[in-house]
C-alpha cells in the first residue's frame, strides 16, 4: 500500500507540473507589442511626448533620462527570457524605439521570430532582406510619419542568441 501511495504521489506531482508548463504564457508579437493598445508600439505613437510614454508603459524603467527611457519587462517564462525597451526623444518627441529579447532557449527565440516575421508580414506587407539576419520594414504610421521597422537575430551565433527590433522614424 506504501508503493501504491508514492506512485499516487508521483503521478500527481507530474501532473501538476505539466498543468502549470501548459498555463505559463508563452511570449508572442501581441504580448510583447501590445499591439491591442493601438499606437505604433505598446500603446505609443513615433512623436509622443516623453510623459506620455511614462504614462503608457508604467513604472518598470530602468534608467531615465531627458532623451531615453529605458524598461526591462519581467518575463513570465521560466527560461530566463527578458526583454528590454529603449524610447529615444528629441525635439519632435519619440523618434526611435529598440526592442531587445535574450533568451538561453534559441528555441525559444527561433518561434519568436517566426512570429514576429508573421505578424509585420500581415500588418505591414513584404519586407526586404538587408543582411544575413535582418529584414526591414518600411511604412507609414497612422500619424503620417515614415518609419522603417527592422529586426536582426542572432540566432546562429553560439556566444548568445538575441532579437532586435527596431523601429526608426526617417525623413
Amino acid at each position: 500500500m506504501n508503493r501504491l501511495r508514492q506512485w499516487k504521489l508521483v503521478f500527481f506531482a507530474l501532473l501538476i507540473a505539466v498543468i502549470a508548463a501548459c498555463s505559463e504564457e508563452q511570449a508572442s508579437p501581441e504580448s510583447i507589442l501590445k499591439s491591442e493598445k493601438g499606437g505604433d508600439f505598446r500603446g505609443v505613437n513615433i512623436g509622443d511626448e516623453r510623459q506620455v510614454v511614462l504614462e503608457k508603459e508604467g513604472a518598470h524603467t530602468v534608467y531615465s533620462m531627458p532623451d531615453e527611457l529605458v524598461y526591462r519587462i519581467p518575463s513570465k517564462s521560466k527560461d530566463s527570457t527578458w526583454y528590454e525597451i529603449s524610447y529615444n526623444f528629441n525635439d519632435d518627441g519619440l523618434y526611435n524605439i529598440n526592442l531587445e529579447i535574450y533568451s538561453k532557449e534559441s528555441k525559444q527565440l527561433e518561434l519568436l521570430k517566426s512570429d514576429f516575421e508573421q505578424y509585420y508580414l500581415a500588418k505591414y506587407g513584404g519586407s526586404t532582406q538587408t543582411g544575413d539576419h535582418q529584414k526591414e520594414w518600411r511604412t507609414m504610421t497612422s500619424e503620417g510619419r515614415m518609419i522603417s521597422i527592422s529586426m536582426v537575430d542572432s540566432l546562429s551565433n553560439t556566444r548568445g542568441s538575441y532579437i532586435r527590433v527596431h523601429f526608426k522614424e526617417f525623413r
